[in-house]
């Protein structure tokens, strides 16, 4: 029979040792909590700054005077019945319905992004099927994929064209050439909207000799065809009138000529200037109210791609981004010899936007508050 050892003197020491490391271990894993806390308690702090800050820039970037001088002017039109404007008598008043709508829809709602499929779409879709039954019934369906090509020269060093044109929907910027010309390699071939601001769309259709000749909006449709449907922001309440020329050719036969909602200009508007605020202070160390000593708030606004990038979230399951961006040597446009860029955009502002746009958009101000879940966003740089 084995005999158990308990010696007193060896027992005791041995509980003193577990004792001993125990509260050691206790002690570790108290500290390791306290540390755990502070390092989350000055993160909170750290947010509560941030989120201080972004609700300044927010503020700040809901001032927008050159949209306060466009609603002017376009009040003051309104009460004339357009008469300055350049409407044919006929279409004068179609032009006064569609600037008083305009005006009767100015407001700041981000929520207009879930309303995009209704208000773009829906007349596209209206077109394509015309005569077909259903009409405004059936619901409408984003496009499964959309490509937004942007005109910067950057494109001539790709050759992105065959993955652009397998896209459902390219939309194209201010009549920039496509086709089966020597760009297509680059930019592709296939346009299924046009995105124009409304100074290129008044400038088309009020072109000397071309226009006359052509008849009405047909000069601005040569880029694409009368068949690609036309989206366009008003820069100015007049182009109204050229509006009313464009829906109003061919008897209906040509692409409906899309006005875009006041509301997306609104957040569009917003979302440019957040992010060149943010730029400004922090590459210069300077408050945010300064801002202006760098750009002149009456002119500042966003770019025709900007807009054309948001619109495309708002109808679209998959956004591909193309041209978009500068290098060294590159033309600012791929088609032109231009390589300045115009001073009242701030692209490296909208640059991070998109990064944005591609990697955090539960971040972006204004559209994380709009309920609208964007969808999967790739830039080709």
């Amino acid at each position: 029979m084995k005999r158990q050892w308990s010696h007193p003197s060896v027992v005791l020491p041995l509980l003193v040792v577990v004792f001993l490391l125990l509260t050691f271990r206790c002690s570790l894993r108290q500290h390791a909590q306290q540390a755990f806390s502070s390092r989350r308690g000055a993160a909170a702090d750290d947010d509560a700054g941030r989120y201080a800050v972004d609700a300044k820039l927010a503020e700040l970037a809901a001032v927008d005077p050159a949209a306060s001088a466009v609603l002017r002017a376009a009040e003051t039109l309104l009460e004339r019945n357009l008469t300055w404007a350049r409407a044919p008598p006929e279409r004068r008043d179609a032009a006064v319905r569609g600037l008083r709508d305009w005006l009767g829809r100015q407001r700041f709602e981000p929520q207009v992004m879930a309303q995009l499929l209704d208000l773009i779409k829906r007349p596209i879709d209206r077109y394509a099927y015309a005569g077909e039954t259903g009409g405004d019934d059936v619901p409408v369906r984003p496009y499964a994929s959309c490509a937004v090509v942007g005109n910067s020269g950057i494109l001539l060093a790709r050759e992105h064209g065959a993955l652009i044109d397998g896209h459902d929907l390219v939309i194209r910027l201010n009549n920039a050439p496509a086709g089966a010309g020597r760009y297509a390699r680059h930019v592709g071939s296939k346009t299924g909207l046009a995105f124009l601001n409304s100074n290129v769309l008044s400038g088309c259709v009020g072109a000397p000799r071309l226009a006359g000749r052509l008849g009405g909006c047909r000069y601005c449709r040569l880029a694409y065809g009368d068949r690609v449907p036309i989206l366009t922001y008003m820069c100015n309440a007049a182009h109204f009138a050229e509006h009313a020329v464009c829906n109003a050719d061919d008897g209906g036969a040509a692409a409906p000529v899309i006005v875009t909602d006041p509301r997306l200009d609104a957040l569009c508007a917003r979302i440019v200037k957040y992010y060149s605020l943010r730029r400004f202070v922090r590459e210069t160390g300077r408050p945010a109210e300064e801002w202006g000593t760098r750009h002149e708030e009456g002119m500042f606004h966003y770019s025709s791609g900007m807009q054309a990038v948001v619109a495309a979230a708002g109808v679209c399951g998959r956004v591909s981004v193309f041209g978009f961006g500068k290098e060294p040597g590159a033309r600012h446009h791929y088609h032109t010899l231009q390589r300045g860029e115009l001073d009242l955009h701030d692209y490296e502002a909208e640059y991070e936007f998109y990064r944005d746009l591609e990697e955090r958009p539960e971040t972006i101000p204004f559209l994380r508050d709009s309920g609208f879940r964007l969808p999967p966003v790739v830039v080709y740089r």
